[in-house]
C-alpha cells in the first residue's frame, strides 16, 4: 500500500508542476519572436525558391504566407 501512496503522490506532484513550468512555453512574449523568427525564414527560403524558379512567383505558397 505504500508504493501506490507514494506513486500516488508524485502524479500529483507531476500535475500540479507540470503546468507551472509549461507556463513560460504558453506567454506571448516567448512565443511571438519565435513565431515571427519562423515566418521570416520561411519568407526568405520561399523568396530563394522563386530567384532559382523552383516556385512561381504567383504560387499559392506566398499567398498562404502573407495571409
Amino acid at each position: 500500500m505504500p508504493v501506490i501512496d507514494i506513486l500516488s503522490f508524485y502524479i500529483s506532484l507531476l500535475g500540479i508542476c507540470g503546468p507551472i513550468l509549461l507556463i513560460r512555453y504558453m506567454l506571448p512574449r516567448n512565443v511571438t519572436p519565435l513565431l515571427s523568427t519562423l515566418l521570416d525564414e520561411t519568407q526568405q527560403l520561399l523568396s530563394r525558391a522563386e530567384e532559382i524558379s523552383a516556385v512561381t512567383p504567383q504560387s499559392e505558397y506566398k499567398c498562404q504566407l502573407d495571409w
